[in-house]
């Protein structure tokens, strides 16, 4: 791994954010005076590891999302491109939007607006070495798996369970390979893709503090974080 890795972080940024009850689109909502994506993006745009950013818009708003990278400055920002209807389609879109050359393409949620710039770089180093890295968190609770009718069918080792985030970065020829196969997965993970091709995923233990806004709850829970900084 001698040199230095050319690394793109992809921003998944369609989401409209219904659970949030707001009739503001889920990238525009305010946290800490700012948009909810601005975070995310200049924690990317300062991190020596990330080369470019691109991220994926609902189609009406790409005009909007332009504008908030020139006011806010976010000078890596090298595409704002339309999203799909899902995660899955919208990262897809980017990847086939990808001009130049990559080593790792990482792919982190708008809406966690509290990631480490130390997390994306270890993300990028262990992609490169493994081929493919999620950030996660061990689950404190205990976990039990359902039945599917309403019932418990067993209890899971709560110590092998851990709770996905973002970033999840792959070397740039393995994601490439996994989105433009044709081969589906869930739309909310990526990592899932290389797990259903038979990859191995390595793990990089993540932070609480890397929270995902879904919920005005977790808005109020953000604002409090912010305070406190």
């Amino acid at each position: 791994m001698a040199g230095k890795i050319a690394a793109l972080a992809l921003v998944p940024a369609a989401g409209c954010g219904r659970r949030l009850g707001t009739r503001t689109r889920k990238p525009f909502v305010t946290l800490g005076g700012k948009p909810l994506i601005v975070h995310a993006l200049e924690t990317l745009d300062s991190c020596g590891s990330v080369d470019a950013i691109m991220i994926a818009a609902e189609r009406p708003y790409i005009k909007r999302l332009e504008d908030i990278v020139r006011r806010y400055r976010i000078r890596k920002v090298i595409a704002v491109v339309a999203g799909g209807r899902t995660r899955y389609h919208s990262v897809k879109n980017c990847i086939r939007a990808v001009r130049g050359h990559f080593d790792v393409i990482l792919v982190h949620d708008a809406a966690r607006p509290f990631v480490d710039k130390k997390l994306v770089e270890d993300s990028i180093m262990l992609a490169m070495r493994y081929g493919s890295c999620i950030v996660a968190v061990p689950e404190s609770d205990t976990v039990k798996l359902s039945d599917g009718k309403g019932f418990v069918k067993r209890t899971l080792d709560r110590r092998l369970v851990y709770r996905a985030q973002t970033p999840q970065a792959f070397r740039a020829d393995i994601i490439r390979k996994l989105y433009l196969s044709g081969r589906r997965g869930p739309s909310t993970d990526d990592a899932s893709l290389a797990e259903s091709a038979g990859l191995k995923v390595k793990i990089l233990e993540g932070s609480y503090r890397n929270m995902k806004v879904t919920t005005k709850e977790d808005l109020k829970a953000g604002e409090a974080i912010l305070s406190c900084a």
